[in-house]
C-alpha cells in the first residue's frame, strides 16, 4: 500500500506515518517549505514541500497513491474565517480533485467532534443534531465535511469521514503542552467547577481506528465518531494530568457565562487592535470546557470492532514522560 498523508509533520500526522511505516507501507507526504520536520526525523518518507492551495503539487502527490489521508488542515481557536475557508474546505476540495484525477482508491478525511458545536452533548452520535456555532474552525469543518460526501455521491470516490473527540498524546506540542504549563505554574483554572464531560482522544487508539476503519470496504462513505469512550469531567482530566506531572490541582473555578463574557472582552480588544495573535482567553476554550461535550463510539465498536487500546492511566504516563523529555517545545509554546 502507499499512502499519502497531508499535515504529515504534525502530531496526529507523524503518528499515522510512524504506524503506517512499522506495518511496512509506503509513506509521502506534504509539508511546508518553513514545516518543523523534527517529528519525521529516522522515518524513511517521502515529502512533497508546498500547501494545500498548490494543485500542481497535489496532482503529482497523488500520482500511484492508494489512500490519502487528509489530516492537515487549520484548527485554531482564532482567526479570519476566511483563512479557514482557503485552508479547511478550498484545501480539502483541491485535494479532491486531485485524489480523484489520480485514480486514488481511499480518500480518508480526519474531521472533528468540533462540527457538532458547543450546545451541550451527552453521548451525542454521528447523527445526533448539530447545534449553530460562530467558531470558523467548527463551521469551515462541517463545510469541508459536506464537500466530502458530496465529491463521493456525485464522483463515486471512495471518502471516509472520521471525527475524533480531543485528541492528545506524545508530539502533542499545542494543546496538551499549554495546559501542562498551566498545572504547573498553578495558573489552571476549572470552568463551572469542571462539571462538564469531556471525551479524550489518546491519538495512537485514534490511529487504530483511522487503520482499522480505512482497511474495510463497508466503510466507503461513513462516518465515525472516536474517542476513547470515557465518561470522564474535564476535572477529573485535569486532575489526572496533574497527578502525573507531580503538581497540585487547580485552586479555583470560574462560572462559565463570566468566563465567556471575559473571553469575548478580550477578544474584542485584540480586534480592534487586528492582532494576530490570540487572546488569554478565548469564546472557543469556555465553549469547549463550560458544557458536557460527550459522544457514543458505539457504532466504530458495532461496525469497526474498534476498543481503546491504550487505557487513560497509560496514555496520560506516556504523554507526560513526552512533555518532559521535550522542554524545546515548552518554550516555543511559551513564546507563541
Amino acid at each position: 500500500m502507499r499512502a499519502f498523508i497531508t499535515g504529515i509533520n504534525g502530531f496526529i500526522g507523524s503518528n499515522l506515518a510512524t504506524r503506517l511505516i512499522t506495518e511496512g507501507q509506503e509513506v509521502s507526504g506534504l509539508v511546508r517549505k518553513t514545516s518543523d520536520l523534527s517529528f519525521l526525523e529516522g522515518l524513511k518518507v517521502k515529502l512533497f514541500f508546498g500547501d494545500l492551495s498548490n494543485r500542481v503539487i497535489l496532482d503529482k502527490a497523488t500520482q500511484g497513491v492508494d489512500i490519502v489521508y487528509h489530516v492537515a488542515g487549520l484548527a485554531s481557536d482564532w482567526g479570519p474565517i476566511e483563512l479557514f475557508r482557503k485552508v479547511n474546505v478550498e484545501g480539502t476540495k483541491n485535494l479532491l480533485e486531485s485524489s480523484l484525477n489520480s485514480g486514488v482508491k481511499r480518500f480518508i478525511f480526519i474531521s472533528s467532534a468540533a462540527v457538532h458545536g458547543f450546545g451541550g452533548f451527552h453521548n451525542a452520535t454521528e447523527d445526533s443534531p448539530k447545534t449553530a456555532t460562530i467558531f470558523p474552525y467548527c463551521i469551515t469543518k462541517k463545510e469541508a465535511e459536506d464537500l466530502v460526501n458530496r465529491f463521493h455521491r456525485e464522483t463515486g470516490l471512495p471518502t471516509l469521514i472520521i471525527r475524533p473527540g480531543n485528541v492528545f498524546g506524545p508530539r502533542d506540542r499545542v494543546t496538551f503542552v499549554k495546559m501542562a504549563e498551566l498545572l504547573e505554574k498553578r495558573q489552571m483554572v476549572y470552568i463551572n467547577r469542571g462539571r462538564p464531560l469531556t471525551c479524550p482522544t489518546y491519538v495512537e487508539n485514534l490511529v487504530d481506528a483511522i487503520l482499522l476503519a480505512g482497511s474495510r470496504k463497508d466503510t466507503v462513505g461513513e462516518i465515525f465518531i472516536i474517542t476513547d469512550g470515557l465518561k470522564i469531567t474535564w476535572k477529573e482530566y485535569f486532575d489526572k494530568i496533574a497527578e502525573k506531572l507531580g503538581v497540585g490541582r487547580p485552586l479555583f473555578s470560574a462560572p462559565y457565562c463570566l468566563a465567556y463574557s471575559a473571553g469575548a472582552v478580550c477578544e474584542a480588544i485584540l480586534k480592534l487592535f487586528r492582532s494576530k495573535k490570540p487572546p488569554i482567553i478565548t469564546r472557543y476554550r469556555i465553549a469547549i470546557a463550560g458544557k458536557d461535550y460527550h459522544f457514543s463510539i458505539e457504532k466504530a465498536r458495532t461496525k469497526l470492532g474498534y476498543r481503546p487500546r491504550v487505557s487513560l492511566d497509560e496514555a496520560m504516563e506516556r504523554t507526560v514522560k513526552w512533555y518532559r523529555s521535550n522542554s524545546k517545545y515548552r518554550i516555543k509554546s511559551s513564546k507563541s
